[in-house]
């Protein structure tokens, strides 16, 4: 089970030059991957009855996206120009889904799995805020580790409720120490990344927090406290990019628009089978003057993939989310029923993080991000963890107390 968790803290950072290193024609990382799918596997076999794989909406949604993006591949992509295979990326990530929803089968689980996200978020922060401290604090946005400046803000937005949640949640000292470093690490990097859309992803997880009432309230104001400041003192900072843009920004605006309308255009005339997966960078141009002819992405996740996939891609991915807030909410709801502190801000934290993320991704092309994949996954093991229905298990998970692991409950409520 450690694999599965060094797997999910390596999520953040596509090109660490460790876990992306090659060995023995992989590399680490996807033997990382390997590893934990033989290991998801054997549990398989072990356990009297499978978990519900296909019971949570955002897994059949899932597979319904990837079926289209499948067809697509094989029938209308021309991929040469990526340095990436989507169609790879799309297996990776079924394989994640059989992964997770057979391992994290208990709620210890589900914390540990959510605490190592935290933890691969704080380092690739460190390694955000070094690049930037090597690069004396230039114009230079900060995140090759991270893939991107825009991408790593994003995911910030994802992750950073879960920190928060779990900073306040009433548990060994240690845990609140380490989710309340991370935050300040997160919020540092973020501010240094300068994302305009994460500034906008995170302003939708403060209006989220904000609405709730009680502690995420405080929550909320804390995350604000702490960021104001860094927003109006550097000069890096996502806020500054706004208020005072240069010409840098004013031309990147416009491609961005360039794009949009260019997606809006291929949607119009591909509305069913769309262009194909991973073709919108092939067939998209930015006619503004200084980037003419400049290829690019749709800079909009959601409309990348209507693009791609057509309406019925662009659709099955929406199912995937509203699936996976879905399911966040029942884990708050189950957790205020059984005045389990765990459930209730897990739940929480993973409606706001996926709120955010998205709000964010409006701006960003991000429908690869290994993050967000693992936190929909972590939400469609959410039918199997309410179905425990033995004594121990309806008594809600003790953070402090790790009980014996067990196989999947057979009994439904």
């Amino acid at each position: 089970m450690i694999l599965f968790y060094i797997l999910v803290l390596t999520a953040p950072m596509p090109n660490h030059p460790v876990f992306e290193a090659p060995f023995a024609g992989l590399t680490v990382v996807k033997w990382l991957g390997i590893a934990c799918c033989a290991y998801a596997f054997l549990r398989l076999l072990t356990c009297p009855r499978p978990p519900a794989f296909l019971k949570s909406h955002q897994t059949r949604f899932f597979l319904l996206l990837f079926g289209v993006a499948t067809v697509s591949f094989f029938t209308l992509s021309d991929t040469k120009g990526l340095t990436f295979s989507p169609m790879f990326t799309y297996v990776s990530y079924v394989l994640l889904f059989f992964t997770t929803i057979s391992v994290v089968n208990t709620y210890e689980r589900l914390h540990r799995t959510l605490l190592a996200m935290i933890a691969g978020m704080a380092l690739a922060s460190l390694y955000v805020i070094r690049e930037f401290q090597v690069s004396g604090g230039t114009d230079l946005r900060p995140g090759y580790v991270t893939g991107d400046s825009n991408y790593f803000a994003a995911c910030a937005a994802l992750v950073i409720p879960i920190a928060l949640y779990f900073a306040k949640m009433k548990t060994s000292r240690l845990q609140q120490w380490f989710c309340g470093v991370s935050v300040v690490l997160m919020l540092l990097a973020f501010t240094v990344a300068s994302s305009r859309g994460g500034l906008v992803g995170l302003c939708v997880v403060a209006a989220y927090m904000i609405v709730r009432s009680g502690r995420s309230r405080r929550a909320a104001m804390v995350t604000v406290a702490l960021l104001l400041p860094m927003l109006v003192f550097l000069p890096a900072s996502p806020l500054s990019r706004m208020l005072h843009p240069n010409y840098g920004d004013f031309l990147g605006a416009q491609i961005r628009r360039d794009f949009w309308s260019a997606g809006v255009d291929m949607v119009r005339k591909h509305p069913v089978t769309g262009i194909g997966l991973g073709n919108f960078t092939a067939q998209s141009f930015s006619t503004s003057p200084g980037a003419e002819g400049k290829h690019g992405m749709a800079c909009n996740t959601f409309l990348e993939i209507a693009a791609e996939l057509g309406i019925l891609g662009f659709l099955a991915y929406c199912g995937v989310l509203g699936g996976a807030l879905s399911s966040a909410g029942k884990l708050r709801s189950e957790g205020k029923r059984r005045d389990d502190t765990l459930l209730v801000y897990a739940g929480e934290a993973m409606q706001a993080g996926l709120l955010g993320f998205s709000a964010a991704a409006m701006f960003v092309s991000a429908e690869y991000q290994k993050p967000f994949w693992v936190i929909v996954a972590l939400t469609a093991t959410v039918t199997t963890l309410l179905a425990q229905h033995s004594p121990q298990e309806s008594s809600g998970y003790n953070p402090l107390v790790m009980p014996r692991e067990r196989c999947y409950a057979t009994t439904k409520v």
